[in-house]
């Protein structure tokens, strides 16, 4: 199509937007929104969107599921479709169906959003995110796993009270307590299962691919552990939900009546969430027990469950905030969310590591950049062997500080400690390569003064001290020497050093006064997920 053309479609499709009653924005990639068309802005009641962020646009909730289930479907292919809920003056928020386009840079960044979404009926299904049936979805996905050899689960969640939600906040807050209970169970679901009302006050989890019962149940207490805590929020109040689960595993033969009778049946049981084809209950298998492996990380990866969290760097002396660590979960389909020291050494040799240090690097600037964009902030991101070694660890890093209006040396990679037990000398020419293009680094878990030696050899600006060495300091005499001399060392090279694991107000007096320049720990705020950063 010549370029003529492209300005013809170009103008249609302006002139579109423009008398369409729907809704429709474009936003860049760090969120903020370009364009905005007369519907939406009358549904968001302001003239223009300038200085409006995507943060405006979705009430927190909704912000949660974008980060958590829409925003990792669009990085991996693009297009993201679904129900979310959208603020609409004088409304609050209401229930729209969006069909959301992304353009992904060549570090697989997102560059821009269009979004078209269309409100809902007041008496659409809530949680049927594509408009079918729940049935119909359920029964076409048994079909499909019998053909196949595989084995679905149905949790189904009966909602058995909202704390008088309708007596004490009407009908409207009931719905909204509805919205959000299914919004948790979405973020809970993978893209190849099916979340769906079933009746009026109960909702249905399709698992696909279930590999065993236990598996199911464990799921199920991860979904009753998410609907009732923490409190629904309203516009009238805090909304405790009480809920009951049952689960049933599927045969060669249901149909969506078999299992949601069986689940039912399973939920009146004594036994509670359990699988009434097995009899008695099965006993959920102590997280310690059970190893994570590669299949389920792949997997994890692929559906969205490893994500970004970021943890507050502050400075010592004026406690003021001076960045964010950028941090790895996974939130494990069995196991529950997962620190990085449970997968890093499984993935550590695959090109997995450098995709999650990608990850973690690049959405944790995106919501920087989002929600504290006129604050210069530094952002210390982990890095692997793998992404050093990578030719293109420097255009990969430079891309994500271009896209979100970073400069180089406000990102600081960082770097274990035990990597340079096995270093190399093209490592080293990729370490100096990032510097010379601006990046700061770090050395991380440094434990004793003889960690220091290797500062001549390497151009480091920062070390940080493990967790374990600043819990030892406030009983251990010899902690408390060593650190001393960690710092003694490092402030000769003209090094920052900063410390990690600062849980109490004795830790932060003790390595100020032993001339730490930076620290983070709970004390200054815990890990959160990156796009709740506020």
């Amino acid at each position: 199509m010549d370029s003529g053309a492209d300005t013809e479609v170009s103008a249609q499709l302006r002139l579109f937007a423009e008398q369409t009653t729907n809704f429709v924005g474009v936003a860049d990639g760090w969120g903020r929104i370009l364009y905005l068309n007369p519907a939406a802005r009358k549904r968001l009641g302001v003239a223009d969107a300038t200085e409006l962020t995507l943060a405006d646009v979705f009430p927190s909730e909704a912000f949660t599921l974008y980060y958590e289930v829409a925003r990792p479907q669009l990085l991996r292919t693009g297009v993201w479709s679904g129900q979310i809920l959208v603020n609409v003056a004088g409304e609050g928020a209401v229930p729209m169906y969006a069909s959301t386009s992304a353009t992904l840079g060549p570090g697989g960044e997102i560059n821009g959003l269009v979004v078209y979404a269309r409100e809902l009926p007041r008496s659409d299904p809530v949680g049927v995110t594509d408009g079918s049936s729940f049935d119909d979805r359920v029964r076409d996905a048994l079909a499909a796993a019998h053909r196949d050899g595989e084995a679905c689960a149905l949790v189904l969640v009966n909602i058995l009270s909202m704390n008088d939600t309708i007596e004490t906040f009407g009908e409207l807050a009931a719905a909204s307590v509805m919205r959000s209970l299914v919004g948790r169970l979405t973020r809970l679901a993978r893209s190849i299962d099916i979340v769906g009302r079933v009746g009026e006050h109960q909702l249905g989890l399709l698992l696909r691919g279930v590999r065993s019962h236990g598996e199911a149940l464990r799921i199920a207490e991860m979904v009753y552990d998410s609907l009732v805590d923490p409190p629904v929020t309203t516009a009238g109040g805090e909304v405790v939900v009480s809920v009951a689960c049952g689960v049933a595993f599927s045969k060669s033969r249901d149909d969506p009546v078999d299992l949601i009778d069986r689940a039912s049946a399973a939920m009146a049981s004594e036994a509670g969430i359990r699988d009434v084809d097995d009899g008695a209950p099965i006993a959920v298998t102590d997280r310690s027990e059970v190893a994570a492996t590669m299949d389920d990380f792949r997997l994890g990866v692929s559906h969205g469950d490893v994500r970004p969290f970021a943890q507050p760097v502050v400075d010592l002396r004026s406690g003021l905030l001076v960045g964010y660590r950028g941090l790895a979960r996974w939130q494990h389909r069995r196991l529950g969310m997962l620190e990085a020291s449970a997968f890093i050494d499984m993935i550590s040799d695959t090109p997995l590591a450098s995709q999650v240090d990608l990850l973690v690097a690049r959405e944790t600037a995106a919501v920087i950049t989002l929600l504290l964009r006129d604050t210069p902030l530094r952002l210390y991101t982990p890095v692997s062997k793998r992404l050093i070694a990578d030719v293109r660890a420097e255009q990969y890093l430079s891309e994500i500080a271009d896209a979100f209006f970073l400069s180089t040396n406000q990102i600081c990679v960082q770097l274990a400690r035990p990597l340079l037990d096995n270093w190399s000398p093209a490592l080293q020419e990729a370490l100096q390569s990032l510097s010379d293009a601006g990046f700061a680094s770090a050395l991380t878990g440094v434990e004793h003064a003889s960690d220091t030696e290797v500062l001549a050899e390497h151009p480091f600006d920062e070390l940080h001290i493990s967790p374990r060495l600043t819990n030892a300091t406030t009983t251990d005499p010899d902690a408390r020497r060593a650190l001393s001399e960690i710092v003694r060392l490092a402030h000769e090279r003209a090094l920052l050093v900063a410390a990690t694991g600062v849980n109490d107000q004795q830790h932060h007096d003790l390595l100020r006064e032993t001339g730490c320049d930076l620290a983070s720990g709970d004390l200054y705020g815990r890990p959160e997920p990156a796009h709740t950063i506020d």
